[in-house]
């Protein structure tokens, strides 16, 4: 009878310690998704006040000499509206910093910046006819020099500038001072990385908005 008892009661020791041990985690895990993460304001941070008279500044020097230099060349006789803005889903930009540190590792570097470019579509967008954008490239160091980065072939990262030191036709150094001479843009209509990966971000919502922020 003392056997049998001391199986049962060793029995449910273990199945308590089991059961304990189940339920640790899930308490760990849930008291994890419970703890939120707390950001300090970045030092960048500025005031809507001083937002707004940036908003001002460009829509006086630069969004109205763009506005009356374009509608010069309107064949439609609209009037040529200039982008005052390019949004990117906040989402796509945590995935977009993610797949550039990883890939900037992965090719033997680390990137610690970004560049914001401002470009314009030209004539070839049939969806964004002459509208200015903006492009983002990633920054670091390579091989003792600094600049925007993109993956080579070979999976190691190389500096942009030394990749049209390379190229031929529109996309060489002459190439491109040509097309700046003639105002005509000349955008590719596929990528020519020729086996290597471009770590370049577009494809962004522009426009002026349809309600004002400022």
């Amino acid at each position: 009878m003392k056997t049998t008892s001391s199986k049962f009661l060793l029995f449910i020791a273990l199945a308590t310690l089991f059961a304990a041990c189940q339920e640790n985690p899930k308490k760990e895990s849930q008291e994890m998704e419970a703890q939120e993460i707390t950001y300090e304001a970045p030092k960048q941070i500025i005031s809507l006040e001083e937002a707004d008279s940036l908003y001002v500044n460009y829509k006086n020097r630069r969004a109205r000499i763009i506005e009356k230099m374009e509608a010069e060349s309107q064949t439609d006789g609209k009037p040529f509206v200039p982008t005052q803005f390019v949004s990117f889903d906040i989402e796509v930009l945590k995935e977009y910093i993610g797949y550039v540190e990883q890939e900037a590792k992965k090719g033997g570097t680390t990137a610690d910046s970004l560049r914001i470019y401002f470009g314009n579509y030209g004539n070839t967008s049939t969806k964004y006819p002459k509208k200015n954008t903006v492009f983002l490239l990633p920054t670091a160091a390579v091989n003792n020099d600094y600049g925007g980065i993109f993956i080579d072939s070979e999976g190691k990262a190389k500096l942009v500038r030394d990749w049209f030191k390379s190229q031929s036709g529109v996309n060489s150094k002459d190439g491109r001072q040509k097309a700046e001479a003639s105002l005509l843009p000349t955008i590719p209509a596929t990528p020519i990385m020729q086996g290597g990966t471009s770590l370049t971000l577009n494809r962004g919502n522009g426009g002026p908005p349809p309600k004002t922020d400022f």
